[in-house]
Parts: C-alpha cells; structure tokens; sequence
C-alpha cells in the first residue's frame, strides 16, 4: 500500500538533539513547464538549477523540500526555507545541506544530519539537528 500525498510528522528530542521527519510523493514534483521556480518561497533559483540539472528533477526537487520540512519541524518554531539551500546527490547519498548565515536563524552553527529513504514513488527525510540555537554543535561538520 503506497503513501497519501499528505505530509506527516515525527518529532523526538534528546539530550543536545531533535529530530523531524517528513514524507512526500515524488511525482508532486513534477513539472511540465520548467523554466521558473515552482515554489519561490520554499526553493532559492539555485536550488532549482541544481533540480534540473540533475538526472531527476522531480526527485531533487521532493528531496530538498522534504529535508526543508523535517528541518522545519525539527526547529519547532518560525523557519525560513530561503535560509538553508538542499542539493540532493546523484550518488543516492544524504544531500547536501548549506545555511546562510544572514538568514539560517536557529540551523546556524549546528550539525545537520540528513537521511533519505525511497521506496517506489515515495520519499522521505529524516534529519537530525544538534547542538542549541545559535550554539556550536558538537562534533562533527557544522551546518
């Protein structure tokens, strides 16, 4: 049985640590006309250039938002999607993920780590957020 296209949530949190999670249907990302931003306030145009560039844009484009989702609510308050830009890998691998410092807000100075799972036409991201706000997280790359 394949998922809804409705968004769910998973929020834990731990000594240093939260976590979000979000799920999507890749195929609500797929765009007929690919020559503007589908959603201005969620992707920068980098990102999207990134997205068509790559051998999926449907699924780079559902990649980054639902990373930007589990972010969100892994953040638990006010979040500007515009702050951190995600870059989903060709290898399959965890995207990349890059705050701006003038607009990152809470995700600034903390570890980010990002998994993905696929199954069929579904996506979904897991993220796990240390360190405190505006704190230095511990260990590891910071976000």
């Amino acid at each position: 049985m394949g998922m809804t296209s409705s968004t769910w949530t998973c929020e834990a949190r731990g000594p240093g640590f939260v976590v979000g999670v979000d799920a999507e249907r890749i195929a609500r990302f797929v765009r007929p006309d690919r020559t503007c931003n589908p959603l201005p306030m969620v992707f920068t145009e980098r990102e999207v250039r990134h997205a068509d560039a790559s051998a999926d844009p449907p699924r780079a484009l559902c990649a980054a938002f639902c990373v930007k989702e589990a972010l969100f609510k892994a953040v638990g308050g006010p979040f500007d999607p515009l702050g951190c830009e995600v870059f989903a890998r060709e290898d399959e691998g965890p995207p990349d993920v890059e705050v701006d410092p003038s607009r990152g807000g809470d995700l600034r100075g903390r570890r980010i780590d990002v998994r993905l799972f696929a199954e069929g036409g579904d996506l979904v991201a897991a993220v796990l957020l240390w360190g405190e706000a505006g704190g230095p997280a511990p260990g590891g790359i910071e976000g």
